[in-house]
């Protein structure tokens, strides 16, 4: 690698994007990754990764398994911090985030992952309190955004049940009203609808269009290729770390259509003639 010629790219690509105290020049711009590098001890797992996403946007980072999409999700969640280059979300740069900032981040991104991470000790209204504890807002307002979300994922009713007495899809939608409960300006989705059925992960995608449609940036990662192909307004393509593509489509996607198309049903059993049957 020309490390000079990297940093040169690097520092120039900074230059005119620098964000102001107030946010990124680009006022559209909400995610930034800039010839972004990580590696993990002796394996690199992201090379050179450089893209930026808008405010509003539905963004579906795919590839196979262990290609990078979840280290690109960790990278803007600030969960890990580039080995060269640099990240910047809503102004807030990577390389100067401190422990002071970092409610302030938490604030302004929601994560959900495939395996929903719930506390099964908890209601499901303990359950989606508990990053509002961590930013320290009040009680009214907590009950107040507790009573928005779940309403809004539609288990409002359901509230005071745990984890353990609820659905796959029930416990996903748990998990995004976690994600939501503090108004992220931007929703991370690692594998949301991986460990469901088709008719559940629509659900689960039908769901995340309208909170697309409420003004949050949905940045989420499938290596499902139906999802891709039905609804991928804009696909970034990940293998072995690095992007292979970055494809907007010019129309949009039909929001309306079914993925319990792909739904294993069993062949109906074929029924002889009943003339057939009395001399068989």
């Amino acid at each position: 690698m020309d490390t000079a010629g990297n940093h040169w790219k690097v520092s120039r690509i900074l230059t005119t994007t620098q964000p102001k105290e107030n946010g990124p020049l680009d006022a559209r711009v909400v995610v930034g990754l800039y010839h972004a590098h990580l590696e993990y001890k002796d394996q690199m797992a992201l090379r050179d990764v450089n893209f930026t996403v808008e405010n509003g946007e539905f963004l579906c980072l795919t590839g196979p398994s262990g290609a990078g999409k979840s280290s690109i999700l960790r990278l803007i969640a600030m969960d890990a911090r580039p080995t060269q280059g640099e990240v910047i979300v809503r102004g807030m740069m990577a390389s100067k985030m401190n422990r002071r900032k970092i409610p302030q981040l938490r604030r302004e991104i929601g994560f959900v992952f495939q395996d929903f991470r719930l506390l099964e000790d908890r209601t499901v209204e303990s359950n989606v309190e508990f990053p509002q504890l961590v930013v320290g807002i009040g009680k009214a307002q907590m009950k107040k955004n507790i009573m928005r979300v779940l309403t809004q994922v539609g288990l409002w009713e359901k509230r005071h049940r745990y984890p353990r007495q609820l659905s796959g899809g029930e416990q996903q939608r748990v998990a995004i009203a976690r994600a939501m409960v503090n108004s992220p300006k931007i929703l991370l989705a690692d594998e949301p609808t991986g460990n469901l059925d088709p008719v559940t992960a629509q659900d689960i995608i039908n769901l995340l269009f309208r909170i697309n449609d409420g003004g949050t940036c949905v940045v989420f990662s499938t290596h499902d290729h139906q999802i891709v192909k039905t609804f991928g307004q804009r696909v970034i393509v990940v293998d072995n770390g690095e992007i292979k593509s970055d494809i907007k489509r010019t129309g949009d996607t039909n929001r309306k259509a079914s993925l319990a198309d792909r739904m294993y049903r069993p062949e109906a059993p074929v029924r002889r003639p009943e003339s057939e049957s009395m001399h068989a």
